[in-house]
C-alpha cells in the first residue's frame, strides 16, 4: 500500500508540473495564462499604431469664460446717487420752558428770529406750590442725631434729612405737599403719633409760568431752535401730549 501511495503521489506531481508548463495543450490552459488571453493578441490589427498617452486626458477642455455684466458708467452711477429723495423730514411740534414773565419777555426774541410770526404761542401753566412738614434746623450735630433716633422709634414714619435750601439744612422733612391745607392736615396727624416740634414751612409758592409751543416746526428750523441759548433745562424739546 505504501508503494502504491508513493506512485500515485509521483504521478500527481508530474501531472501538475506538466499543467503548469502548458504540456496539456489548448484543452486545459496552463496556470500562467489565467491572467492572459493569447487569442486576443493574435486578433489585433496593426498593434504598432497603438499610442499610450500616459495619463493625459484624451479630450482637451477649454476654459469656461463667464459673461461679465456691463459696467455702469460713472455718469449713470452719479445720476443714481444724486436722484431725488423720496423721504422728506416732516414738521414737528416743539416746546420750551417753563418761563416766568420776565424770562418770557427777555428771551422771546431768540425764537422769534427762527420761527415765522404767528407760528408759536405762549401757554400759561399753573405750577403748584410746595410745603413741608419740617423739624429743625439743628445746628448741633449731636442734637440732629438724637432727633433722628427719636423719629426712627416712631413706627412707619417716613422722613428725610433736608440739605437745601441753606435756611432749612440740618433739619428733617416729614412729608412734601402741594397745598398748605394738605400739609397742615398731615401735621395734625403726626402730632397724634408723638411728633411735637414739627411745623409747616413753604418751600415754593404757587407760580404762573409760560410754556412756548410751536405746533409745526419745519425740519430745517428744528436744529436751530434746539441750539438757542436758553436757560438750562428749558430748551426746545418735543411737545408733550396735551
Amino acid at each position: 500500500m505504501l508503494r502504491l501511495f508513493v506512485l500515485l503521489l509521483l504521478i500527481a506531481n508530474v501531472a501538475f508540473y506538466g499543467w503548469r508548463h502548458g504540456w496539456m495543450g489548448d484543452s486545459l490552459p496552463a496556470g500562467d495564462d489565467r491572467q492572459r488571453d493569447p487569442g486576443r493578441l493574435e486578433q489585433q490589427v496593426h498593434p504598432e499604431r497603438v499610442e499610450i498617452l500616459g495619463g493625459r486626458s484624451p479630450v482637451a477642455t477649454s476654459p469656461v469664460v463667464m459673461p461679465m455684466a456691463p459696467a455702469s458708467s460713472p455718469t449713470a452711477t452719479a445720476a443714481a446717487s444724486t436722484g431725488p429723495s423720496t423721504a422728506t423730514a416732516a414738521p414737528a411740534c416743539l416746546e420750551a420752558g417753563p418761563f416766568n414773565s420776565s424770562e418770557l419777555q427777555r428771551l422771546q426774541g431768540l425764537w422769534s428770529a427762527v420761527l415765522p410770526a404767528g407760528s408759536w404761542v405762549a401757554q400759561t401753566v399753573d405750577v403748584p406750590g410746595l410745603w413741608l412738614v419740617y423739624m429743625g434746623p439743628y445746628p448741633d450735630p449731636d442734637l440732629l442725631q438724637r432727633k433722628e433716633q427719636e423719629l426712627r422709634r416712631i413706627r412707619n414714619l417716613s422722613f428725610e434729612e433736608v440739605r437745601s435750601p441753606a435756611s432749612l439744612s440740618n433739619g428733617f422733612s416729614l412729608g412734601r405737599y402741594n397745598s398748605e391745607a394738605q400739609a397742615n392736615a398731615a401735621l395734625e396727624s403726626m402730632k397724634l403719633r408723638g411728633v411735637r416740634t414739627a411745623r409747616v414751612v413753604n418751600l415754593r409758592p404757587p407760580l404762573m409760568l409760560n410754556v412756548v409751543r410751536a405746533e409745526s416746526v419745519a425740519a430745517g428750523d428744528q436744529p436751530r431752535l434746539r441750539a438757542l441759548a436758553l436757560p438750562p433745562g428749558k430748551g426746545f424739546v418735543p411737545c408733550q401730549a396735551p
